[in-house]
């Protein structure tokens, strides 16, 4: 039994050449880079810290999502819709029915999505760099994000329809009530920076003659 246990080991030493446990250790050592790759990618996504949710986000999607899907229907059922009026044989009925379907299918969604694209579902907070993630919903229901630094905001002086501030250039609205910590709203709409009350430059008196 000893002689064929001191065989076998014998036979497995020939075997394996040093070459292939080589390619062995490097294949493990491969093996540990990428789990520890994957190890860092993963603690850098659990850094961001949810500073800000759109308590709206459910009921925007709900509603984007029944228009796009109407609009879809409204194309399919459009050339149906107009042989069968086009039997009727009144021009301005049939224009009436053309115009209503044609709002419905492309003016509806259009409209939905200039209302709606600035609004931002998230907020998410990097600490090591001081970088702020805002998440808003394309046309297609898809995350667009984008990001910025508070020194990137400008707060205009007469907020337009939907917007409270601008990132980059891009219109974004945000409640206040609705963050984790104010102070991060205070930060990005810059009030924590010093006043400026822009007093003019006084006149001074003319001197008496």
């Amino acid at each position: 039994m000893l002689r064929l246990c001191y065989k076998n080991s014998l036979q497995c030493r020939n075997t394996f050449s040093l070459s292939d446990i080589k390619k062995i250790s490097s294949g493990t050592s491969l093996l540990q880079k990428i789990n520890k790759s994957n190890t860092t990618s993963v603690n850098n996504e659990n850094e961001l810290e949810r500073i800000y949710y759109g308590p709206l986000t459910p009921q925007i999607k709900a509603v984007k999502v029944f228009s796009l899907s109407s609009s879809a229907a409204g194309l399919v059922a459009q050339p149906i819709i107009l042989r069968e009026a086009s039997t009727i044989g009144s021009t301005s009925l049939l224009i009436a029915i053309c115009s209503v379907v044609g709002f419905f299918t492309f003016v509806t969604p259009l409209l939905l999505h200039f209302i709606t694209k600035k609004y931002v579902t998230e907020i998410h907070y990097d600490p090591g760099t001081s970088t702020y993630k805002a998440t808003t919903i394309n046309f297609f229901l898809a995350s667009k994000q984008l990001e910025f630094k508070a020194e990137d905001v400008v707060v205009p002086d007469i907020p337009g329809m939907f917007t409270t501030m601008q990132a980059k250039g891009t219109p974004l609205f945000i409640e206040a009530r609705h963050f984790n910590d104010p102070l991060h709203y205070a930060k990005i709409m810059g009030y924590d920076k010093p006043l400026d009350f822009k007093l003019g430059n006084v006149e001074e008196p003319e001197s008496s003659k």
